[in-house]
């Protein structure tokens, strides 16, 4: 199973980015997930863009539903499936936190990353827990390249990068 990180859909998105081709041909592969993170990132990346913003106006003055339904086309243009992952609470030194929470602040010991990068790793490795299929995440972020020997052996996840 494919882990799509933010950075590649955005890619595809911007017809100046010069790697558009080549992300596009990643997301044209099988079995590819994204998780509620890609898309918050997503929908942030969206709302700051002036275009989306004056094209939300345009389609219904109401900016939710208009990014809701921009969101959807493309997770549908890309078929890319959403999937959520089971939240359990675990008991920490600090006090009670969800498992995606644990995971990344257990990472961020071992590997020197953003705190949104960890966090993508831990909802990989948690959809990779729940569907018990390896995962690769796929990114045009540096820093996952940079780590990649870390990560897979830390989090057990492959990592794809491409410029």
């Amino acid at each position: 199973m494919k882990y799509i990180d933010t950075s590649v859909i955005v890619s595809a998105l911007d017809p100046a980015d010069p790697s558009t081709i080549s992300s596009i041909e990643l997301l044209r592969r099988r079995e590819k997930v994204v998780s509620e993170l890609v898309i918050t990132e997503l929908s942030s990346f969206l709302s700051g863009n002036k275009n989306f913003v004056n094209l939300m106006a345009e389609l219904s003055g109401d900016r939710a539903s208009s990014s809701y339904a921009v969101i959807l086309y493309i997770l549908q243009k890309f078929d890319l499936l959403f999937l959520p992952v089971q939240q359990t609470r675990v008991e920490m030194p600090i006090g009670n936190c969800g498992n995606i929470m644990s995971f990344a602040v257990e990472l961020s010991r071992d590997i020197p990353m953003r705190a949104l990068d960890l966090l993508h790793l831990s909802y990989a490795h948690a959809m990779m827990e729940s569907t018990k299929a390896d995962i690769e995440l796929i990114t045009r972020d540096r820093e996952f390249e940079i780590h990649k020997s870390e990560i897979y052996r830390a989090a057990g996840i492959k990592v794809m990068y491409f410029a």
